[in-house]
């Protein structure tokens, strides 16, 4: 698909997951890991010159944007937060929105250490046939010179507001 990327045939991901990236950073002769963690709101490019654009709500509510290549070295490792279900292919309206309806977005739950390549869940319609046999209970066993049972039935209690009576009072002259 188009909206769905793979990376180092390991992890797939795709446009509205939260995804968090370690990048390695070399400053000097140090060279430090660096995590960028937001929404994947774009996937372009085909081949080996795909990319795709991560946003995330920094510090004052600013956006923040990074486009990664999908084979760059600089990326070490990516984990996936949250698989989310989205509806378009670029998500380009969450420039828009502030605070956190910037980051919201439907969510498919995901277990920690849980492969990304896990594929959202999708309703199959029941059988009605399996569902009438489990309903059915068995017959009751009828036994001769028995004794009748007397079946007391219990009143249903409305459970509710109580009312409230009022008391009124007759004015003699």
């Amino acid at each position: 698909m188009a909206n769905q990327i793979k990376w180092q045939d390991k992890i797939e991901f795709g446009v509205g997951d939260t995804i968090k990236v370690s990048q390695t950073i070399k400053e000097g002769d140090k060279t430090r890991t660096q995590a960028f963690q937001g929404i994947v709101i774009a996937i372009r490019g085909d081949g080996q010159g795909k990319n795709f654009i991560v946003r995330k709500i920094a510090v004052g509510g600013v956006g923040v944007e990074k486009i990664y290549p999908i084979n760059t070295p600089t990326v070490t490792g990516i984990e996936i937060i949250k698989k989310g279900k989205v509806r378009r292919a670029k998500l380009y309206y969450l420039r828009n929105l502030l605070g956190k309806k910037a980051t919201k977005i439907k969510d498919v739950f995901v277990r920690k250490g849980q492969s990304a390549s896990v594929e959202v869940p999708v309703e199959t319609p029941k059988i009605e046939t399996e569902t009438k046999e489990e309903k059915q209970r068995p017959e009751p066993v009828k036994v001769k010179n028995a004794p009748k049972v007397e079946v007391v039935k219990e009143k249903k209690v409305k459970k509710g507001p109580k009312k409230i009576v009022r008391k009124e009072r007759q004015f003699t002259r």
